[in-house]
């Protein structure tokens, strides 16, 4: 026990200090996004974009990761495309305009792509599966202060130096992470089936990558994955600051000090339901036990009217606890992926995260497009459609995710159908 524990924490400090800056990257444009919009003079569709655009790159690279960590390795996969996401920071700094933010953006997504899958694929093969939802939620909730960097401290150095000054510290953090990470982390223990594995064709690999996708229980997994953590991160990761500007009027550090307070409560929450897993029977009821409770948040937030800030802080809060429950999916696909297509198998259920963030955060700059007035803020109506949208999504999502099998009943499933080991 003693071993599991120092093992433990050598694994998760070392990745959670390199998951921090992927986290912050998600969300560093929340906070500051006005000053962006002001600057460059961007429309709040164009801020949709800019703000999905990371988690686009995200979800196109997922299928890639999942073929480096297993061909590769997490070691080089990480290291290797977390350098592109030091100099896509640099060139958000140096951005003039729409496009180049894009671009930028872009690049910082690709580079953060492969950080929390490989991660998990580490733990997995380093500690007990048992305890794998539990440790898994310390890299999420650890990582998170990456998010919390985002808020106050990201407000404070922008009215000191500006957002252009946040990005090029951020992208100096990011190569000292690199460099520990680089030195720190280790693929898998001695004698790990990981050391002998035969490397695949590339037709073996597309083999395995498709009898994915064609399995029903990922089909299942995917469709409520999708929707999860785009919840979330498109109310604290962008839309969130606009609600508490337009409606409450809340100036930079005032929305910052909340939003410190949202990821807090994710952190906290990511961190709850992994010791929540240990102590239910049964994961599916508790997915969708936490997903109908955001439901129900959700939809307070849409027909409330204008409440005291605490009131509707709060309700934000909550939100974020009771709605960062995405470690439990990612449990899931480790109990469903046998171990020669590990790597794959939760890189592509991860795709279904970020492709639903870019997908959500746009559809909010459409929505809230559609109501903008002449001063460029949105009047309560435009939120309430945007939350009363999410809550609809969501519970589609629990539906379809109703049909599948709990996962702690196929904790031994065998390699899947349509892949053949090599």
């Amino acid at each position: 026990m003693k071993n599991e524990a120092g093992t433990a924490f050598k694994i998760i400090a070392t990745l959670s200090f390199v998951y921090v800056a992927s986290n912050f990257f998600r969300s560093s444009t929340a906070v500051i996004a006005p000053n962006i919009m002001e600057d460059l003079a961007l429309s709040h569709e164009q801020l949709g974009i800019v703000g999905g655009i990371f988690f686009i790159a995200f979800a196109l690279f997922q299928v890639p990761v999942g073929i480096f960590l297993d061909r590769y390795g997490p070691k080089k996969t990480i290291c290797g495309l977390m350098l592109i996401s030091v100099f896509g920071s640099f060139g958000f700094a140096l951005a003039s305009n729409f496009m180049e933010l894009s671009a930028a953006r872009f690049f910082i997504g690709v580079g953060c792509a492969p950080v929390l899958m490989g991660s998990l694929v580490i733990i997995s093969r380093w500690l007990p599966a048992h305890r794998f939802a539990f440790y898994a939620s310390l890299i999420v909730g650890l990582g998170g202060l990456g998010n919390i960097f985002s808020t106050i401290p990201t407000a404070l150095l922008t009215d000191y130096a500006g957002w252009r000054n946040v990005f090029w510290v951020a992208g100096g953090f990011t190569a000292i992470s690199l460099v520990f990470g680089f030195l720190i982390i280790k693929d898998a223990p001695a004698g790990h089936p990981f050391h002998d594995r035969k490397v695949e064709n590339i037709k073996d690999t597309l083999r395995g990558v498709l009898g994915i996708i064609k399995d029903r229980e990922f089909q299942y997994a995917f469709a409520i994955n999708l929707i999860i953590y785009a919840v979330v991160m498109t109310i604290v990761g962008l839309w969130g600051a606009h609600f508490l500007h337009d409606i409450y009027g809340l100036d930079l550090t005032e929305r910052g000090s909340i939003l410190l307070w949202m990821i807090l409560a994710m952190i906290g929450g990511s961190i709850g339901y992994g010791y929540l897993d240990g102590i239910f029977k049964s994961r599916k009821r508790l997915v969708i036990t936490a997903a109908l409770l955001t439901v129900v948040i959700l939809l307070i937030l849409a027909v409330i009217p204008v409440v005291s800030v605490w009131m509707v802080s709060a309700l934000l809060i909550l939100l974020c606890c009771v709605g960062s429950y995405g470690v439990l999916i990612m449990s899931h696909g480790r109990a469903i992926f046998p171990e020669h297509l590990l790597g794959r198998g939760i890189a592509t259920l991860n795709t279904a995260v970020f492709l639903g963030v870019f997908l959500m955060q746009a559809m909010g700059g459409f929505i809230i497009g559609q109501f903008v007035e002449d001063d460029g803020s949105a009047p309560l109506i435009a939120y309430r459609v945007l939350f009363l949208s999410i809550a609809v999504i969501l519970f589609i999502s629990v539906l379809i995710f109703s049909k599948s099998k709990d996962s702690k009943s196929v904790q031994k499933k065998p390699p899947l159908p349509q892949e053949a080991p090599s």
